[in-house]
């Protein structure tokens, strides 16, 4: 994950995931002055990695630099991509068989089996990269230090409806639910198996710039996104992203692809 400015959601995300079963995290801190990043450091399950001078260098041997290389200085989706590559040489020098890559404001979630079952029947399968379905977080109070721990509303993406009559009443009497039932992203992250020969394509998926990519949908793996849960974090949010433009990459309108609230 690359982070900034995380807060007490950064040790809920890390003892979660540890917890789950992954064996090691790559924290990149976008801020080369985050307090957490010696703290986190001296983990013996973490790496992490200050976005300076030595690590932009690296970013500069990968192939993904060519067409994101522009971009490092104001879009932080080029990072993430950069970020990425480099976490999946790092995993492969730990001999590490899958990397995913979500963002510091989201909780993997397995419905029915451990995190060791899950891979290795995905990989059983032949699966080179798995995709995962991302629920979006409903804060239902204005002052929350950690979402993770307060929040636990979530809506569903349209390609799944409520089962129960009450949460098909919730989202028919919630006005300020939009059309496409989310106010971010809506298209999942992904998972990638390491002795394959996939790349980063963008933030959400992996593809194999060669040729075809084994891809499956997880029907009980997903991801919670605790996107600007409460004032603050929204605030927070914003403040740091400033003045940014209509479009992702100078190509992908974000209007068009997520709605107007981003904007």
């Amino acid at each position: 994950t690359t982070l900034r400015d995380a807060g007490a959601m950064l040790d809920s995300f890390v003892a979660y995931h540890l917890e789950l079963g992954f064996a090691h995290l790559f924290l990149f801190f976008d801020d080369p002055g985050d307090p957490d990043l010696l703290r986190f450091s001296r983990h013996p399950n973490i790496t992490a990695i200050a976005h300076d001078e030595q690590l932009r260098q690296r970013w500069t041997g990968l192939p993904e630099f060519e067409v994101y290389g522009a971009f490092i200085d104001r879009e932080v989706m080029a990072r993430q991509v950069l970020n990425a590559a480099l976490a999946m040489d790092m995993a492969r020098d730990r001999d590490l068989g899958w990397l995913l890559h979500i963002d510091s404001d989201e909780l993997f979630f397995l419905a029915k089996r451990s995190l060791t079952d899950h891979f290795a029947l995905a990989g059983g399968q032949g699966a080179q990269t798995i995709s995962y379905r991302n629920f979006e977080a409903v804060p239902e109070k204005t002052n929350i230090r950690d979402p993770f721990r307060e929040v636990d509303l979530f809506k569903l993406p349209l390609a799944m409806a409520p089962v129960t009559e009450a949460g098909r009443a919730l989202l028919a009497d919630t006005p300020q639910i939009p059309p496409l039932r989310f106010h971010f992203y809506r298209n999942g992250k992904s998972a990638v198996r390491l002795d394959t020969p996939l790349r980063p394509d963008g933030v959400h998926k992996f593809a194999n710039w060669g040729g075809e990519a084994q891809e499956a949908t997880a029907p009980d793996g997903f991801v919670l996104h605790y996107a600007c849960c409460g004032f603050d974090s929204f605030w927070r949010k914003y403040a740091t992203l400033g003045a940014f433009a209509d479009q992702w990459l100078d190509q992908f309108d974000i209007r068009g692809a997520i709605g107007p609230l981003h904007l």
